[in-house]
Parts: structure tokens; sequence; C-alpha cells
């Protein structure tokens, strides 16, 4: 046999146990409490949500009002960019969120 198989047998038979375990209490904390950075983290990126949607706004209106193939088009893109900007924010926040909760 090999030495850690005559130590663990050694334990198990003169302490019951092969396996030392050892329980810490510690205290939880909420890191908005502890920390400012989160909770500016989230507010900007809200705010910045808000904003593409506000933009995503615009920029359907402007599809509509467009002469010009041309400005449809560039109205469709930036319309679509904006969307999708507000989307990620929302997904981003929603993981922020649920790292809370």
């Amino acid at each position: 046999k090999t030495i850690s198989d005559r130590l663990k047998l050694y334990s198990k038979n003169a302490y019951k146990k092969t396996k030392v375990t050892e329980e810490v209490t510690r205290t939880d904390t909420v890191c908005m409490r502890e920390n400012d950075f989160y909770v500016d983290t989230v507010r900007q990126f809200r705010d910045r949500r808000y904003e593409y949607k506000k933009l995503t706004k615009v920029w359907a209106k402007r599809i509509g009002k467009a002469e010009t193939p041309q400005e449809k088009k560039e109205a469709e893109d930036s319309a679509l960019v904006y969307d999708s900007l507000q989307v990620a924010h929302k997904c981003i926040l929603n993981s922020f969120y649920g790292y809370v909760m």
C-alpha cells in the first residue's frame, strides 16, 4: 500500500473520519450598500437604454417622412441600429437585476 492509503486507513480508525471539514459562519452583504459603483453602473445603462429608445422612435418617424430612397434606407438602418442597442442594454440590465435578486 502507498503512504497516502495507509494514512487514510489510520485516520479512519483513529479519528473515525478521513476528511476534515471546517464550517465558517459568514455574513452576506448587499453590494449596493457597500459599493456605489454597481448602482451607478445600472443607472448609466438604464439612462443609455432610454436614449436609444428615444432615438429609435425619432428615426422610425423619419422613415415615413423620407422623400428619397436613400434617406429612407438611412433612416431604416439607423432605427435598426438604435433598436438593437436598446435591446442589448435591456438584456444587460436584466442580468444586473438577476444578480441582485
